[in-house]
């Protein structure tokens, strides 16, 4: 029996018909990867502008509102900032020696590099007055200073660990010119805390050579620097809340004592250009941070 075959013509109509079909799987394909490659980019964007977020809000929330910026730069990609990491009450002035009774710290938080000095709130204005310290917060030994050595009627009694959580601790804090005993200087029972000067700088990145990265530098005794997020935009920077005002200016204030927060702009960036693009692609990540203890 004969058996019939494909026709020439029916051969190229099959080929054609493939052909057309095979095009548009390859292109939705390739489309699929140009999409997904585009969000990948955008995860780590957005991902760069969360890190730098975490770590700032970190120092900034405890930062105090008159004294808390030390030194900032045009531009808001440099600036400096006074970060509390323990606080505690005056028991004694002696000289250029002051004891403090400190609550429980966390320890990693406490033992960390960059100490840089202390700072006592002043009871009938509510002003805190910062000292340079010269030398690491060391335990004396002479808790008595904050349990005997006081008025009549007037005793401070460190708080203990308790199931193993961190124990308060009495520490002596030195200082160049010391502080004046009460009346004159600070009284007994006076807010106390340590500080760390931190540096923040939108400046070149070691890790993404070419690119922009956020630096953290503690810059009190054993100070270190680091390189926490990168890239970034060079549009990242900060912006300053001056007094009352509800928008962020980005001009530095004459007197930085009249900032009273910061509005973080921090613009990530995909370390490559996905394909489909032309540019790096960027997160657009906005928040502010507001100060404790404003007197207005």
């Amino acid at each position: 029996m004969s058996r019939r075959g494909f026709t020439l013509i029916e051969l190229m109509v099959s080929l054609i018909v493939a052909t057309i079909v095979g095009g548009a799987l390859v292109r939705m394909t390739l489309a699929q990867a140009r999409f997904m490659d585009q969000q990948e980019a955008w995860r780590s964007a957005r991902s760069v502008s969360r890190s730098g977020i975490n770590r700032l809000v970190s120092d900034l929330r405890n930062v105090e509102a008159v004294g808390g910026v030390e030194a900032a730069v045009a531009g808001g990609q440099d600036f400096t900032i006074r970060v509390p990491y323990a606080f505690g009450v005056l028991c004694r002035v002696n000289a250029n020696v002051t004891t403090v009774s400190l609550l429980p710290v966390d320890s990693a938080m406490y033992n960390g590099p960059g100490y840089s000095g202390f700072a006592w709130r002043k009871n009938t204005t509510g002003a805190y007055t910062y000292v340079a310290g010269t030398a690491l917060p060391v335990l004396p030994g002479t808790v008595i200073d904050c349990t005997g050595a006081l008025p009549v009627g007037f005793g401070i009694t460190t708080v203990a660990s308790i199931n193993g959580s961190p124990a308060g601790q009495v520490v002596n804090l030195t200082s160049a010119a010391g502080l004046l005993a009460p009346p004159a200087g600070p009284d007994v029972g006076s807010i106390v805390f340590l500080y760390r000067q931190v540096r923040y700088q939108f400046k070149n990145s070691v890790s993404v050579p070419g690119r922009t990265a956020l630096w953290r530098t503690t810059l009190g005794i054993g100070g270190t620097t680091e390189e926490l997020a990168a890239p970034f935009a060079n549009t990242a920077r900060v912006n300053f809340y001056v007094l009352n005002t509800a928008t962020a200016q980005a001009a530095v204030p004459a007197l930085l004592s009249d900032i009273r927060g910061l509005e973080l702009v921090l613009d990530g960036m995909s370390e490559r250009t996905p394909g489909g693009s032309t540019a790096p692609k960027t997160a657009n990540v906005t928040t502010s941070v507001f100060f404790q203890n404003r007197p207005d």
